[in-house]
């Protein structure tokens, strides 16, 4: 029977201390990534697995499933979360949060996941994974499923964002609203899935359909920080031309919209209309109509999704759609 390849063969290999690739492994971080690269690279050559009799036996008694995300304190990550975690926790399965804040400790969160085996799957949460990071993920054995962003070869639970901003400006069209604004989170970080834009680009083309141009005042895109979007917010409505109407690219957004309408003076849904995008719990008690896309229920699909793959590896790759719908509410009304 032949050896099983231990740290010291990888570390031998990669020219560096046994110490190294132990970090590697456990706090990728901490490590550089010319280092790193060289590490990985000498694990796969060796097809080297950490404590490989350890890790069955552990997975005898513990499942664990990793979610990996751009921004895991906001309410809609945490809406679909509730949704994962109430499909895997009937199943006993434990759930792994990587929160990511840079390309670096993307690469390191991947790096560390196919080559440790610390858990059976991985869901991701509204990323954008570059080719590298795609090649890694299925060169590996460890099953994957995305949500909001589509992957080839992967499974997903996909949303048209670009359908939601048409039903949005529909919707306000249908109300009167010809004069429409809208207020978005840029996405700064590369790893993050471009939703706003996606959600900008249907709500303009609607309106350009109607012969309506969205002016370049009228919109704003910026960091969804509250001090630095209210300046946004506050700059376009305290305007003579301002918008009649408003599609926020969140929930949180469209809430901060009708709070600094409220400062000018402005009276919500008369003089200012506004549509939010998410439908998170707050959304109901505010009054704020919105796009629902079953955040909840994405998670559910993509824990079921996961599970069935553990199940059966080898089924064709499965795609499933949010079916959006406009949950109307009074932060819109007809126009007179």
């Amino acid at each position: 029977m032949a050896k099983q390849p231990t740290i010291y063969d990888v570390a031998k290999l990669a020219g560096v201390s046994p110490a190294t690739v132990s970090r590697v492994l456990n706090s990728p971080s901490m490590v550089n990534p010319e280092k790193r690269k060289r590490i990985m690279e000498a694990i796969e050559s060796l097809k080297f697995t950490p404590k490989a009799d350890a890790v069955a036996k552990a997975r005898q008694q513990f499942k664990r499933i990793g979610v990996i995300a751009p921004f895991f304190t906001e309410p809609s990550f945490m809406e679909r979360l509730k949704g994962i975690s109430s499909v895997l926790s009937s199943q006993h399965y434990e759930l792994v949060v990587y929160a990511v804040q840079s390309t670096e400790e993307l690469d390191g969160y991947v790096d560390m996941l196919v080559s440790s085996k610390r858990v059976d799957g991985l869901i991701s949460l509204c990323m954008h994974l570059d080719q590298t990071t795609v090649n890694k993920l299925q060169s590996s054995d460890l099953p994957v499923c995305c949500v909001e962003k589509d992957l080839t070869g992967f499974d997903a639970v996909i949303v048209h964002n670009q359908e939601g901003g048409a039903m949005a400006a529909k919707a306000l069209y249908e109300k009167g609203c010809h004069n429409p604004g809208f207020i978005g989170e840029a996405s700064t970080r590369s790893y993050a899935a471009h939703s706003t834009e996606e959600r900008l680009e249907g709500f303009s083309n609607f309106f350009k359909e109607k012969g309506i141009e969205l002016e370049p005042s009228h919109y704003w895109l910026g960091e969804n920080n509250n001090e630095i979007s209210t300046q946004g917010i506050l700059k376009m409505l305290d305007s003579p031309n301002r918008p009649d109407c408003i599609f926020a690219s969140s929930d949180t957004l469209a809430i901060r919209t009708i709070k600094c309408a409220g400062q000018l003076g402005l009276t919500v849904p008369d003089d200012l209309a506004v549509i939010g995008f998410d439908d998170i719990e707050m959304a109901e008690y505010v009054d704020l109509t919105t796009i629902n896309q079953g955040l909840e229920e994405s998670g559910v699909l993509a824990a079921e999704m996961m599970l069935q793959r553990l199940k059966h590896p080898d089924q064709p790759v499965r795609k499933s759609l949010i079916a959006l719908k406009l949950s109307e509410r009074g932060s819109t009304a007809v126009q007179t």
